[in-house]
């Protein structure tokens, strides 16, 4: 897997696992349905095997966000069918438009993610500093994604 896909899959699956818990119902009316622009800088520091040349990285996407993802709470979409069902989410708090929180993932994806993500009336920012478990090793990396509302889904 590309370097660039592998962690626009962390975001989707950070994404996914932290809206699907029970904590989350705080975001439902902070997003609304339609096409979203996603832009995310990555900064993978000293990650093993990612020449330093892509250590630092920005990565656009764009996602339709449905009704049924809204109301399930799934705002990202997860990739290669893996379960974000060992991932849980602590620490929630909400003030206002912006909520902070700790994801801790067991299994195969062990991992924490410590989130601030502000909303806004087109969108939201996210900052997140995660650190993952790879072979042992762990691994820090810091991620500002700014999803930007674009408007209606065209499919």
């Amino acid at each position: 897997m590309k370097p660039t896909l592998a962690l626009a899959t962390v975001f989707a699956t950070t994404a996914v696992a932290a809206f699907a818990q029970n904590p989350m119902e705080a975001f439902k009316g902070k997003v609304k349905e339609g096409l979203y622009a996603y832009k995310i800088d990555m900064d993978m520091g000293q990650m093993p095997g990612i020449p330093a040349a892509l250590a630092k990285q920005t990565i656009n996407i764009q996602n339709c966000v449905t009704k049924q993802d809204i109301e399930s709470g799934q705002l990202g979409k997860r990739q290669e069918g893996k379960n974000a069902s060992d991932c849980q989410v602590k620490d929630f708090r909400m003030s206002g438009n912006t909520a902070s929180y700790r994801m801790v993932c067991g299994g195969e994806s062990q991992m924490t993610a410590d989130t601030l993500i502000t909303f806004a009336s087109d969108g939201y920012r996210m900052n997140m500093k995660m650190a993952m478990n790879r072979g042992g090793r762990v691994v820090n990396m810091n991620q500002v994604a700014q999803a930007k509302y674009l408007g209606a889904c065209t499919k």
